[in-house]
């Protein structure tokens, strides 16, 4: 977005990328989900093919349904992500510090509606991770020279802050979530040079994450009579990190890739 001079007028062509950068992986995914445990799909209550539609268009919770793969309510928040940025990107990137801060001040206040919601509704929603959000805006903005040293330390504070208190507290799941988002922040941010082979594998990470539950459930099945001693876990455990990565990188090849060049085919209207 930064690159190409993103404009409020760009927000459906950049939408239009996301979805289609995104959607044919996850839409794959879901069929191979759902078709690997369709007996537990169709049940009195579900019909396994309304659950697989629901999940593979993310309007699961629209329906009251559940997902097919329970990690795909993290791609819910993302699409709602996708929606928050297209709209406060120009404010969140003015080169006015009052318009910067006023916009932070009322997106972190926005994040408390979320105490209005129980349990897994929260945090399938956009405000619960809000201050998480944030912290990842301050890296960016600090990582382009766009904010002072000052700046980049007090906005980190104070989403540090109010996500202590409105998860920790208010929501009562402790700090792990500031834990992890501030040390995650933290070792972004004085990160000089990153390990190539690592690259390699955040190159695959949709992949990863789409595929790793079904790789998890498969092995652990078929690998389910060893998983009871120490050694035993840890040898499905390997495998199981091992497989994840393997498939990972066919399923880039297969699927993930030729929706990258999809998306990257739908292009705003001026030259980039």
């Amino acid at each position: 977005m930064e690159r190409i001079g993103y404009r409020i007028s760009d927000f459906f062509v950049f939408m239009g990328k996301r979805i289609v950068r995104l959607q044919p992986p996850l839409i794959v995914s879901a069929c191979i989900v759902a078709l690997t445990s369709w007996a537990m799909l169709n049940t009195a209550e579900h019909n396994g093919w309304q659950l697989l539609a629901a999940s593979a268009t993310l309007t699961a919770p629209f329906f009251d349904l559940p997902w097919v793969n329970g990690i795909y309510w993290t791609l819910f928040v993302e699409m709602q992500y996708y929606i928050y940025i297209a709209l406060a990107f120009p404010i969140l990137t003015s080169a006015s510090v009052f318009k910067r801060s006023v916009a932070v001040a009322c997106l972190l206040a926005f994040s408390f509606i979320s105490i209005t919601l129980e349990g897994n509704a929260a945090k399938a929603n956009l405000p619960f991770h809000l201050p998480v959000f944030l912290m990842g805006y301050y890296l960016f903005m600090k990582y382009k020279g766009k904010i002072s040293e000052r700046e980049f330390w007090m906005g980190i504070a104070v989403c540090a802050f109010v996500c202590a208190y409105l998860i920790g507290v208010l929501h009562a799941l402790g700090f792990r979530i500031v834990i992890t988002a501030l040390s995650t922040t933290l070792l972004i941010r004085f990160t000089r040079n990153g390990w190539a082979w690592m690259g390699k594998i955040g190159e695959v990470s949709y992949s990863i994450y789409l595929m790793h539950w079904p790789i998890i459930s498969a092995l652990c099945f078929l690998l389910g009579g060893i998983l009871k001693t120490p050694w035993g876990n840890a040898t499905v455990f390997g495998c199981i990190q091992l497989a994840a990565v393997v498939f990972a990188f066919l399923f880039y090849r297969i699927i993930e890739k030729p929706a990258l060049k999809w998306a990257k085919a739908v292009r705003y209207r001026r030259s980039q």
